[in-house]
């Protein structure tokens, strides 16, 4: 059997923080202390370096000239809590979601595709009849995706598709057809000079300028 990995836990980190900041020890000691490989630890402090902008990205601490030394002028620092934060992160990214796990989902909804059901009208279905089971669920976002998967391919489930096409297109936004604003002419159409700045001022305070009042002083 090959050999086994671990995550490195909360604890671990703590005192990757404390070897690294506190007494300054190089990534071979430190593997050697918590008794992990020197290339884990290297990758989680190039991982768990903390900035100021992390929390706030607007934030940017003042520095005196006078203050040589210190966590805002020496740069980034490996930090536990923040290292444990992105690792919770990631994990939780990389979850993905259930699909098709159970052999009854599988089967009916297989038997739906085959009666000409949209996924979307799947999803419907499937909700409004098991309604108190959670394993008899799926979007139909997952169940395109499941269908689209190269495990299916052989049983050729997009042909039951109302768009049956080879391979999933990706999503786009809707683009405005035609010019944002109509009938404007380009800047190369315009005549290089309007009028002088005494003419449009004139024009300008006589055009909006309040009618006066008849025996107004």
């Amino acid at each position: 059997m090959g050999q086994q990995y671990s995550h490195l836990s909360s604890e671990e980190r703590i005192l990757i923080e404390k070897l690294h900041c506190e007494q300054h020890l190089s990534v071979r000691k430190i593997a050697e202390e918590i008794g992990r490989d020197k290339s884990t630890v290297s990758r989680e402090l190039r991982r768990g370096l903390w900035f100021a902008s992390n929390e706030n990205g607007s934030y940017r601490p003042y520095r005196p000239k006078r203050l040589k030394t210190g966590p805002w002028t020496s740069g980034p620092f490996y930090s536990a809590l923040a290292a444990q934060r992105k690792a919770d992160l990631r994990r939780r990214g990389s979850r993905k979601p259930r699909r098709m796990d159970s052999d009854r989902l599988r089967a009916w909804v297989l038997d739906s595709l085959r009666r000409g059901w949209s996924p979307e009208l799947i999803e419907g279905r499937l909700k409004a009849q098991y309604a108190g089971d959670p394993s008899m669920r799926i979007s139909h976002e997952c169940l395109c995706q499941w269908i689209y998967a190269k495990p299916q391919r052989a049983l050729d489930l997009r042909q039951y598709l109302a768009r049956g096409r080879k391979r999933r297109t990706r999503k786009k936004g809707r683009k405005a057809k035609g010019p944002r604003i109509p009938m404007r002419v380009p800047i190369a159409d315009r005549p290089e000079a309007v009028g002088s700045r005494k003419g449009s001022a004139i024009s300008s305070r006589t055009r909006w300028s309040a009618p006066r009042r008849r025996g107004a002083a």
